[in-house]
């Protein structure tokens, strides 16, 4: 058997910069950076979160929402979060962001860089482009009562796209259907395949 290759890192750490006292609200915000600019994933970042997220394309800045957190990543590294209640919260964060970007930086090597096109779509994707790929029935064997609740909570990261039996029975047809609509890499981040 094979040695598996090496992974690749982007970042390898990161230090926090600062920590502001929110004055309206009892918690905290802060803004770390990692140890390498990671300017180049942030559009892989925004793909593999789409519907979770908010780019600025023409700044190239991310925001994410986890948890209930905003997270805005931008190019030099730097990254700010709000609702932050102790040191241990943030390290346990900052720890799971660096496993992302990572994980982005991955992709990013083997993939390429989103095509313009793909960033556009992103951009623009909506739970109706989600339910206009459903059958409509309402049958609930995917848990939802309706096809409209399951197509909202796909694009907010909370269910997978594969998880509407009526759609995966359609096979290559609605591989082709969710590909054209979407792309591969969204339909990936949606969780289709």
């Amino acid at each position: 058997m094979g040695e598996e290759a090496p992974r690749r890192r982007l970042v390898n750490g990161y230090t926090i910069i600062g920590v502001e006292r929110n004055p309206l609200l009892p918690c905290r915000g802060i803004v770390a950076k990692f140890d390498s600019e990671i300017g180049e994933v942030i559009p892989v970042l925004f793909i593999r979160n789409v519907g979770r997220s908010s780019y600025i394309e023409s700044e190239n800045i991310l925001t994410i929402k986890v948890h209930g957190r905003l997270m805005t990543f931008y190019p030099d590294g730097r990254v700010a979060m709000n609702q932050i209640w102790d040191e241990r919260v943030v390290k346990e964060l900052m720890d799971d962001l660096m496993k992302e970007v990572n994980d982005a930086y991955e992709e990013l090597l083997e993939e390429g860089p989103p095509t313009a096109e793909e960033v556009r779509r992103a951009l623009s994707l909506s739970w109706k482009d989600v339910y206009e790929l459903l059958p409509k029935t309402n049958c609930g064997e995917c848990g939802y009562e309706t096809c409209l609740s399951f197509a909202v909570d796909v694009l907010r990261g909370d269910a997978k796209l594969s998880e509407c039996t009526p759609l995966k029975r359609m096979g290559e047809k609605a591989d082709k259907l969710v590909l054209e609509k979407l792309g591969s890499r969204i339909a990936k981040a949606l969780g289709w395949g």
